[in-house]
């Protein structure tokens, strides 16, 4: 589970338009190719998937992304799934910072490379002006863009209620979809989790006996 960027300011989920990560890994000594997509504030602090956060810091609340691209290995680290955390992305100051944790704790490696992206930044991208053009994220005189899949399947949401009590489910069902999706080759986020969960559960349909049988646990 990725460990919060920043433990003091309030942050939450904002829609905005879709971007690029990569095509380096952001730990800035590592730079191997970002074959993944990491989420900086998880899934389950947010309420979802989001692309974007909108950070409150006092009296001023910025918008920014969260995602970033990594090596399968920095993403490891990042999410403690092999051996534990071993690095840790942190927020301050309208930065990202990549500080790696080890026996004494944390140590400043330094900015991320690139950086998330902002309003500003992804404007700049679209060949947008601030005088002749709105930001993304109003809607105000956007100019409409072609789908990227123009011929996108139909979609519709499929709830599944989680006790949050002293189990976090939601958190514990982020986790298992995002390390069997490392597994099956599938990024969550550009797929959906539908296509993790799908071949999971056939799988388990086609193989009910050695389910129910590795469910019984061993010892007497």
């Amino acid at each position: 589970m990725t460990l919060s960027p920043s433990d003091s300011a309030r942050v939450r989920g904002a829609q905005g338009p879709s971007y690029k990560v990569g095509p380096r890994c952001s730990n800035p000594t590592c730079r191997k190719l970002a074959e993944h997509v990491h989420h900086i504030w998880r899934r389950s602090a947010l309420g979802g998937p989001f692309d974007w956060v909108a950070v409150l810091d006092g009296e001023r609340e910025r918008m920014v992304g969260n995602l970033t691209g990594v090596c399968p290995d920095c993403h490891d680290d990042l999410t403690g799934r092999l051996g534990g955390h071993r690095a840790r992305i942190e927020y301050a100051e309208d930065k990202f910072r990549w500080h790696k944790i080890g026996s004494h704790g944390a140590v400043y490696v330094g900015l991320l490379d690139p950086q998330p992206p902002t309003p500003e930044t992804v404007s700049r991208d679209l060949g947008q002006s601030a005088e002749s053009e709105a930001c993304p994220f109003c809607g105000q005189h956007k100019r409409r863009r072609a789908s990227a899949t123009p011929n996108a399947r139909r979609r519709k949401t499929w709830r599944v209620l989680v006790p949050d009590d002293g189990e976090d489910g939601a958190a514990i069902l982020d986790a298992l979809v995002e390390d069997v999706g490392l597994t099956l080759g599938i990024d969550p986020v550009q797929s959906g989790r539908y296509y993790i969960l799908l071949p999971v559960l056939y799988h388990a349909c086609q193989s009910k006996a050695a389910l129910v049988e590795s469910m019984k646990g061993v010892g007497g």
